[in-house]
């Protein structure tokens, strides 16, 4: 039984002995080449923090300009000559202008010049336009001395002042200042009658009724008339020019005819620049 064996394994070694001797193995292929990985680099650092802000920069123009001035207001700052614009309200004093006139509105015009930074004192001169209502004791007397029904009435008064101006700073905000001088007026007064015609009334349907309508009786106006004035105000800085301004003043007009003085508080409040 065994020599069976060995001669099957020799017959099959003897068979796939030349087979074997005729086989050769694929030559040797090299792995493709790879580039190495790059070597480690540190990452950028980052930019390092802006500086303070300075106090002072420079402007795109190339001018120096502080931020922190154009933060705040400026102050009053030294102008030789500005010109204000003004308006407010006109208190009747005296009681022989009381009882004839009532209080009204103004309006006014000025230019101011001061001649150096030096010395805070300078020059005005302001023209101002006022209308007073008249009262109901001045229309009676109207209505007596005219023979009219005078129920309207107005006196415009208008002229100028030339004051002189000292300055006192209350701080880089603000000033207060002080002014006087003399002036002219004149005085226009117009009266007005009214009498009732009969007619249609419409309004969202028509009737027939009484209407009044008033005319002019009178219009009379003075020649100039001699004044004088002082006051006092405060000044308070917007954007350099321009600054805001209140005040009032004491003016006396002399009356035609020796008719003694009407006096008046003129309050206005305005823009110089």
């Amino acid at each position: 039984m065994n020599a069976k064996k060995l001669w099957a394994l020799g017959t099959a070694v003897s068979l796939v002995a030349p087979v074997l001797a005729q086989y050769q193995p694929p030559p040797y292929q090299p792995p493709p080449y790879q580039a190495p990985p790059p070597a480690y680099q540190q990452p950028p650092a980052y930019p390092p923090p802006p500086p303070p802000a300075s106090k002072y920069q420079q402007s795109p123009s190339g001018s120096a300009a502080s931020t922190h001035a154009t933060s705040r207001p400026q102050g009053i700052q030294y102008h030789p000559w500005r010109v204000q614009i003004e308006g407010g309200y006109t208190i009747t004093q005296s009681d022989s202008v009381k009882t004839l006139l009532n209080d009204g509105g103004n309006a006014g015009l000025g230019i101011t010049w001061f001649p150096t930074a030096a010395i805070p004192l300078g020059f005005r001169v302001d023209g101002s336009y006022t209308s007073h209502p008249q009262t109901l004791h001045a229309l009676d007397l109207a209505s007596q001395s005219t023979g009219q029904n005078i129920a309207d009435g107005y006196t415009d008064i208008y002229g100028g002042d030339l004051d002189a101006e000292i300055d006192l700073h209350l701080g880089v905000h603000s000033r207060e200042y002080f002014f006087g001088g003399i002036g002219w007026y004149k005085e226009r007064t117009t009266l007005k009658s009214v009498t009732y015609q009969q007619g249609n009334i419409c309004g969202f349907f028509c009737y027939p009724g009484y209407y009044p309508v008033y005319s002019t009786a009178l219009t009379s106006t003075t020649d100039w008339l001699k004044a004088w004035n002082a006051g006092i105000g405060f000044e308070f800085p917007l954007s350099d020019p321009a600054t805001f301004f209140i005040d009032g003043r004491f003016l006396r007009i002399k009356q035609p005819q020796n008719g003694g003085y009407w006096d008046f508080i003129p309050i206005r409040v305005g823009i110089r620049f």
